[in-house]
């Protein structure tokens, strides 16, 4: 039934870029099946969110090493025109007011404008049960990959990339399982993604001392997700060891210039002089709220932030 069933992911409608299959329907269901794996998309019903476009743009970067010609848009919108297992392989969800005369559309030019015509669409259910399972979704992959991928170095370091984020996503589905020490490296990468991708989600991207969220066109995020208890002493990538923060702050939390109290607000190190000019970007923190996330399980445990304080250089 395998074979049956995953046959119609080589016979996807693609074109040529530089003499190579082109990769953007390929990597666009590479990026799909990560996110059925996570528990991310756990329905037939895709919803086309920043998750999912930035797991697009990574894998277009490591196919091709062009990021920015990644354009999303395109297969988001062209592979409506290939065959699934059970009717068509993936079935925009269009605008009520547009969906009369969706047909006649022609091809929106930006992942902007396609928005616009839908939000979210159907993948075929068939392919969406297969998908579920761990080594069905792995024999996908390696379907794809070594199909639309003709270059050694293109196979390896995608199977690289697919094998850290089916692993990641395991950890993200099971939380309790990121704590305690790590001794392959493997393990440790699976958990560091899964570490960074949880706390950037509670944050919804958003600096937990600035409120600045920032995307980048290509889908890079300029914060990062930075430990409270450092890992190497705590050996803990749980979320609620964790804050989103831009790097100039990440760098000022690690070298305890700056920490977050367990009265969820910001303090400055009594070792800057407020009257320098240089200190200023830091010492406007002093006293400000730290944004929290929504989600309770996410938040700053009170113990990580008494251990920021209790290291504020003084």
């Amino acid at each position: 039934m395998e074979d049956v069933t995953l046959t119609c992911l080589t016979n996807l409608r693609v074109g040529r870029s530089r003499g190579q299959l082109a990769a953007n329907k390929p990597c666009l269901l590479l990026a799909i099946l990560c996110e059925i794996q996570r528990g991310h998309i756990s329905t037939p019903q895709v919803y086309i969110d920043d998750r999912l476009i930035a797991r697009y743009f990574d894998l277009y970067e490591i196919a091709t090493g062009d990021r920015h010609a990644a354009n999303p848009h395109l297969p988001l919108w062209h592979l409506k025109s290939d065959q699934g297992v059970t009717g068509a392989l993936w079935e925009p969800n269009f605008e009520s007011s547009i969906a009369n005369v969706a047909d006649s559309i022609g091809q929106p030019k930006s992942l902007k404008k396609l928005s616009t015509l839908f939000t979210e669409a159907t993948l075929d259910p068939a392919l969406f049960n297969a998908f579920q399972d761990p080594s069905t979704a792995r024999s996908a992959c390696a379907l794809i990959v070594t199909h639309y991928f003709a270059r050694s170095d293109q196979q390896n370091d995608l199977n690289v990339y697919l094998n850290n984020a089916f692993a990641s996503g395991e950890y993200e589905k099971q939380t309790d399982r990121l704590v305690g020490e790590v001794t392959e490296n493997a393990q440790q990468q699976a958990r560091s993604a899964a570490f960074r991708m949880l706390v950037l989600e509670a944050y919804d991207y958003r600096c937990a001392a600035t409120r600045l969220r920032f995307i980048t066109p290509d889908y890079r995020y300029l914060v990062e997700a930075a430990h409270l208890i450092p890992f190497a002493e705590s050996f803990d990538d749980r979320p609620s060891n964790g804050l989103a923060l831009t790097p100039n702050l990440h760098w000022a939390m690690d070298n305890y210039l700056i920490a977050p109290g367990p009265d969820h607000k910001w303090h400055v190190s009594p070792t800057l002089d407020e009257l320098m000019p240089d200190n200023a970007w830091l010492h406007q923190l002093d006293g400000q709220a730290v944004i929290l996330p929504r989600a309770k399980h996410s938040q700053p445990d009170p113990l990580a932030l008494s251990w920021r304080m209790d290291h504020l250089l003084r």
